[in-house]
């Protein structure tokens, strides 16, 4: 049987959390390989809760419903931030946790890596090193993210022999073409497989999505150049799959990451079906849903079901700006949304507002009517702060009004590192000022 190693890399940046970080792409190939019968062989460097980190004085215990910090380590600073006073750390496994689990991995056919943030390429590029060093002769294959937004920059700079830019299964297709496996794949990926979760012993929360892509088309956000279209998942093998990973892993958190989980009729019938087979855990919706379309009847069904976490996407309450950037959201969407989740019986303790900070052409006026909305409706504010991202509508008016060219190192886009890229840009201290002015509004809302 052919085997094929499966590594989620480091994370190397200024700084780094786990929000419910999962590499859910590679989880599905797992699956995928498992149907093609070929053995995967996963190393998650991000997993929290491996039992060799446990004598690296691994803090196990989690934070917020299954979040918390990753072990870090501070590491030499790419070139390109050399003058910038932050330090420069690898997330994730201890280098020689990493060497050891590749040691133990046994003889295999290739391996593929998954990427993440375009910003997160040092993190690649030294885990492919690695595994570089510790499986001579071994082709290495790259996909993710950021091998599908800087295609050019991942072969250039990866240290990957072959990079498989895209995203479903597509990956899987040209990486099995490469290693002149038989890469037909006869299924409905999205239909008929289920993220691989068994390489976790004690993942203590899952992320699952039952959506791919969104219909809307903002200026800021990359789903619709990664996914074409909008495709709903049926709702009882989604519910099928949560109610077995809740039985057979014990998770206390279930987290949806769809890009526009809320468009059609797919997260009520969801939502009905786990409500009907009594399904009990805690759930999350941290990647600020659609205010458009979260009517009574939703927010009802989103409290029956225990929902603990609901990041709205307020993005901006400049109506111009919200018509520039997408259309995505009015204030009117929002006024609505909040009313509704408020009386279907949730809290400010649920319910927050993403709020974009430093976008084009975007006032610090701006940001403060937002806070003010937020106040207002009794929202706690969530500040979001703008990275350009490759690819979008965005990246592409920055690039041609000569705010920085394509060859820049990704690392440099990290609003955490240099937010100040146009005329009228936020500096540090005023993007420091409005994040001030959002921690106090939280700590009033909680009474604290």
């Amino acid at each position: 049987m052919k085997r094929i190693l499966l590594v989620n890399p480091w994370i190397e940046d200024v700084s780094a959390y786990d929000y419910w970080l999962k590499p859910l792409g590679l989880l599905y190939i797992s699956s995928a390989l498992k149907h093609l019968v070929i053995e995967p062989v996963v190393i998650d460097c991000l997993d929290r809760y491996d039992l060799e980190l446990v004598s690296f004085g691994a803090r196990r215990g989690d934070r917020h419903f299954g979040t918390g910090k990753f072990l870090e380590e501070e590491i030499a600073k790419p070139r390109s931030i050399a003058s910038i006073p932050r330090k420069f750390k690898r997330f994730g496994f201890p280098e020689e946790v990493l060497r050891r689990k590749l040691r133990g991995s046994g003889s295999v056919d290739g391996v593929f890596v998954t990427s993440m943030m375009t910003y997160w390429h040092y993190g690649v590029s030294d885990t492919i090193r690695v595994i570089r060093e510790e499986k001579p002769g071994i082709p290495i294959l790259l996909g993710g993210v950021y091998a599908t937004l800087l295609p050019d920059h991942a072969r250039q700079y990866s240290g990957a022999d072959f990079v498989c830019p895209g995203t479903g299964m597509k990956p899987l297709e040209k990486a099995l073409a490469h290693l002149g496996i038989d890469s037909t794949l006869q299924f409905d990926w999205f239909e008929d497989l289920d993220p691989d979760y068994s390489i976790y012993e004690s993942p203590r929360y899952a992320v699952v999505i039952t959506s791919l892509g969104c219909p809307f088309r903002c200026t800021y956000c990359a789903s619709s150049f990664l996914w074409d279209g909008f495709l709903s998942r049926d709702s009882f093998r989604t519910t099928e799959y949560i109610k077995f990973l809740i039985e057979t892993k014990h998770l206390s958190d279930v987290v949806f990451f769809d890009d526009a989980i809320l468009v059609g009729n797919g997260f009520k019938e969801l939502m009905r079906e786990i409500e009907n087979r009594r399904i009990r855990t805690r759930f999350h919706l941290p990647n600020g849903v659609h205010a458009r379309f979260l009517d009574m009847e939703t927010a009802g069904l989103m409290f029956e079901n225990n929902f603990k976490t609901i990041k709205i996407g307020l993005e901006t309450s400049d109506p111009a700006l919200q018509n520039t950037t997408g259309g995505k959201v009015s204030s009117r969407d929002f006024y609505q949304a909040i009313q509704n989740l408020f009386e279907a019986g949730f809290t400010s303790r649920e319910v927050s507002a993403y709020i974009m900070v430093n976008l084009p052409g975007q006032s610090e006026k701006d940001i403060l009517n937002s806070l003010e909305v937020c106040e207002e409706l009794g929202v706690n504010p969530s500040i979001n702060e703008f990275t350009p991202i490759p690819g979008t509508a965005q990246w592409k008016d920055l690039v041609d009004g000569g705010m920085f060219n394509e060859e820049i190192d990704p690392l440099l886009l990290n609003n955490s590192i240099l937010p100040h890229w146009w005329e009228g840009g936020f500096s540090f201290k005023t993007i420091q000022r409005l994040k001030e002015a959002a921690w106090s509004l939280r700590r009033k809302l909680s009474g604290e």
